[in-house]
């Protein structure tokens, strides 16, 4: 008998509301889906021991009731070497952002929760695969560390500004009582102050490494970003490609000026920029910095970006 589909529950999510956002949800799920099991998230640190277990049950279909860092986790929990291979991801946005579910659609949502769950329209999509290498966290045999993400990842401001982001300060929890756009804004706008351009290498495929002083670096699967930010460069889930989108050596009014453009959906020909396309991407600085991976954080002085072709199945 084939399990049911498993709903992986962060309860935590979103300042803690993630279980009373759940419990709006799921009535109308369970209509949409029929049967399916629940079970929460203990911890980050357990995600990948409970997705072993289920996977070890039986269970191919896994849905994610959380923000799009709870996605993450879970899918680089399956995308380990050795998980099965033959899974299908949704996803239920009880967060605050909810990339994973961009560009909305009115027909996917249940009261004011995005849902991605319908099982005809999965198809499989293109991951980004990230070893870096950072002197302060190494693994005991030195080998670079990997990490996946399905959305895209960031270097420079966008990186930094999830970091602050992440802290949750009092101010920030208070501006996004009010709206999680205008949060996403004043972090913008407090990193764009205290931000400086990181000096770097980088090289896309087999083109010569060029130097530059990085103010943003997106690689990206999937357009959308931080709230109602979006690149207009092209780009799709299972092209085979990584979209690799740079701001360099902007002074602080063409930090704002970019800001404003990517909020409207602009970006490609804009001043100090390069739009390219590749399989591959390295980055390497003499100075420690931050990787956004689907809004998770590490840190490194060498990321390099790989594209696995449809590696994972996932609810569009």
């Amino acid at each position: 008998m084939t399990p049911l589909p498993l709903v992986l529950l962060n309860p935590g999510c979103n300042y803690r509301t993630g279980a009373k956002r759940w419990a709006r949800v799921e009535p109308e799920l369970r209509l949409r889906l029929g049967g399916f099991d629940v079970e929460e998230l203990r911890s980050e640190s357990e995600v990948r021991a409970q997705v072993q277990a289920a996977l070890g049950r039986g269970v191919r279909v896994f849905i994610v009731a959380g923000g799009d860092g709870t996605v993450n986790l879970v899918a680089n929990a399956l995308l380990e070497p050795g998980a099965a291979p033959e899974v299908t991801l949704g996803a239920v946005g009880l967060g605050s952002s909810n990339d994973f579910h961009k560009p909305f659609r009115k027909e996917d949502f249940i009261g004011r929760m995005p849902v991605r769950v319908d099982l005809e329209r999965a198809r499989p999509v293109d991951v980004i695969r990230i070893e870096y290498e950072d002197p302060q966290s190494r693994t005991p045999d030195l080998r670079p560390l990997a990490r996946y993400c399905l959305l895209n990842a960031s270097i420079g401001i966008t990186a930094e500004g999830n970091a602050f982001f992440n802290t949750r300060t009092m101010f920030i929890r208070l501006l996004q009582r009010v709206s999680h756009n205008l949060a996403v804004t004043a972090t913008a706008l407090r990193t764009m102050f205290v931000y400086k351009n990181i000096p770097c290498r980088l090289q896309v495929d087999d083109s010569p490494a060029a130097e530059f002083a990085i103010t943003n670096l997106g690689v990206i699967k999937r357009p959308n970003f931080a709230g109602s930010l979006r690149y207009d460069t092209p780009i799709a889930p299972d092209d085979g490609r990584l979209g690799v989108n740079l701001s360099y050596g902007l002074s602080l009014p063409e930090k704002v000026a970019t800001l404003a453009a990517l909020s409207g959906g602009r970006f490609w020909g804009r001043p100090k920029t390069l739009c390219l396309s590749g399989a591959r991407a390295v980055v390497t600085s003499p100075e420690r910095f931050a990787v956004e991976l689907d809004g998770e954080i590490v840190y490194a002085r060498l990321a390099r970006f790989s594209v696995i072709p449809k590696a994972m199945k996932v609810c569009l």
